[in-house]
């Protein structure tokens, strides 16, 4: 049974210091978040939970949990990684904005259609690798060949070898650790 008004505005005034507090130790540890900015988050969840409670003995430790967790979902929300003075962030055009890369540019095309896909290389290592892998035992080279070089689950491995996936698990760390003390 959720409170009447009056006893959700009795809760907030004696839980109004818990708020402060939690805004505080917000404020001063993440110093991403400005006090007042936090005060005013603590404040209107508290608000918003006071009217959630049902049971007065334990009301501290839900109103405590909710207010923490608001805080933290404006700090990922909201929270610049630059710290950038407010007036000049709510001028807007500093050079920290965040931009999506799927955002469209000036010309209409997507900033990601503009990045370069970066380049595969055959690198000597990877024919070390491939030349490691042969050394072994067939089902262990494909074993491993397919879950760490291809990314495959050791399910998909085992329907495709048509073996269980905790046999494919077994060749794959039987394979690994052959591959470990061939390079120690």
């Amino acid at each position: 049974m959720a409170r009447t008004p009056s006893q959700a505005d009795a809760l907030f005034h004696q839980f109004l210091p818990l708020a402060e507090s939690i805004a505080r130790g917000m404020a001063a540890s993440s110093r991403v978040i400005e006090l007042e900015d936090a005060r005013q988050v603590a404040q209107m969840q508290l608000w918003l939970s006071c009217r959630q409670v049902t049971d007065p003995a334990s009301a501290a430790c839900y109103l405590r949990r909710c207010i923490k967790g608001a805080l933290l979902h404006h700090l990922r929300d909201h929270g610049r990684l630059v710290r950038v003075p407010r007036r000049q962030h709510e001028k807007g055009g500093h050079p920290w904005s965040h931009q999506s890369l799927h955002a469209p540019m000036p010309s209409g095309d997507l900033w990601i259609d503009q990045l370069e896909a970066p380049e595969q290389e055959q690198s000597p290592e990877g024919a070390s690798v491939e030349a490691l892998l042969d050394r072994l035992p067939a089902a262990q080279a494909a074993i491993i060949r397919l879950s760490v070089l291809e990314g495959q689950s050791l399910r998909q491995i085992g329907q495709q070898l048509g073996m269980s996936p905790m046999s494919a698990q077994r060749r794959r760390q039987a394979g690994l650790a052959a591959l470990r003390a061939e390079l120690a």
